[in-house]
């Protein structure tokens, strides 16, 4: 369990700041915090540097090689232009150009400088030029798989990997115990099938060689089209949900979700963290609140499933920024943030660490307490 709580302190206090500040002096500050594209393109030079240095012995490294796998999820575009050589730069613009969430025309020489960083990255973890993105996502995943966790970080990365993939399971189950299915026999299905098929053949036999139909062959269609109907109508009236079954795995994915929780109260590992939360707070529309979500909702005071998603993507990082997760201007996330990698730009993050753009940019004045609240319980809770 982590004790200190470095992020607590630092954007509590920040938030406070931010609270007083007025909006010139916030845009001032925000202006000064973005570095030019000169000194962008110094600091990433620096990064690559070290980047490689840091990752000599990545190979036995079970956490780098799980960022590395990762991460590659953010390569689809890079690799396919790797292939068709095409100029990765052209694709940014083609980004903008092409996308109305945008609300700029064109990326900046920042962001410029950050994609081009980014595209490095990627031509890194690729060992054959000629392979695709999917023939190297497939390696890569199984060349974190190959390495056997050390540390007690790596063994708690294994375990949410794999309470990760019970409860996936679980998730599955469920959706399909909650589907409607026949609560007839197969003897029964079978003969009532024979008869649709039989009746079916009647049917068109009516038509067979006529332009024309007499009025008692009308008669009989009537007739065949009412027992179809009647016979559709018996395999569909037996069509019901095993409510006793979907329950059993309902609350097999609560008790599971309970421990997931227990586990998160243990965890240092900011990479097992961020599996476990996030799959522990989330809501899912199929089914009612788990007992953990419910807990959370009635602490915070907070109702809203869809607003606590919200909370979720921006509280989560933070709390892992404090267990020394990457969050400098070079990390996943604020290249993702900075070049769009997985929703909209903002080409204010290029150059920021998370912890400023969060406060300085991103997060609304009207949903800083809610953030605030959400965050506090997060660590009081978990002790994170």
């Amino acid at each position: 369990m982590v004790t200190n709580n470095p992020i607590n302190q630092v954007s509590l206090q920040h938030s406070a700041q931010t609270e007083k500040y007025d909006e010139k002096d916030k845009k001032k500050e925000n202006a000064e915090a973005i570095k030019p594209s000169s000194e962008i393109e110094q600091d990433v030079g620096i990064v690559e540097e070290s980047s490689k240095e840091d990752k000599t012995d990545s190979e036995d490294d079970y956490i780098s090689a799980y960022r590395d796998w990762q991460y590659f999820q953010n390569c689809y575009t890079d690799v396919e232009d790797f292939l068709k050589q095409k100029d990765p730069l052209d694709t940014l613009k083609e980004r903008f150009a092409n996308n109305p969430r945008e609300s700029q025309s064109e990326p900046t020489a920042q962001q410029n400088t950050y994609y081009l960083h980014h595209v490095d990255i990627c031509k890194g973890m690729i060992d054959n030029d000629e392979d695709n993105y999917y023939t190297n996502m497939e390696r890569l995943e199984n060349e974190f798989r190959s390495i056997a966790p050390k540390s007690e970080e790596e063994k708690q990365l294994e375990q949410a990997l794999l309470m990760q993939k019970q409860l996936r399971q679980l998730m599955l189950d469920f959706t399909y115990t909650s589907r409607k299915k026949s609560n007839l026999s197969s003897e029964q299905l079978q003969e009532i099938n024979q008869q649709i098929n039989q009746v079916t053949q009647n049917l068109l036999a009516v038509y067979d060689g006529k332009d024309e139909l007499s009025e008692q062959e009308n008669l009989l269609l009537q007739q065949y089209s009412q027992k179809l109907d009647e016979l559709n109508g018996i395999i569909a009236k037996s069509h019901v949900v095993d409510n006793e079954a979907s329950d059993v795995i309902n609350a097999q994915i609560n008790q599971h979700l309970v421990a997931m929780e227990e586990f998160l109260k243990t965890v240092i590992s900011p990479d097992a963290f961020l599996i476990i939360a996030g799959n522990l707070f989330r809501s899912e529309y199929f089914q009612k609140d788990s007992p953990v979500l419910a807990k959370v909702k009635q602490e915070t005071r907070i109702w809203d499933s869809y607003y606590i998603d919200i909370l979720n993507k921006i509280t989560m990082p933070l709390i892992a920024c404090s267990m020394n997760y990457p969050c400098d201007a070079e990390s996943d996330y604020m290249l993702s943030y900075c070049l769009g990698l997985r929703d909209s730009m903002f080409n204010q993050a290029c150059g920021l660490d998370l912890e400023d753009f969060y406060f300085n940019f991103y997060i609304g004045a009207n949903q800083l307490n809610d953030v605030n609240t959400y965050f506090q319980y997060m660590v009081n809770t978990y002790g994170h």
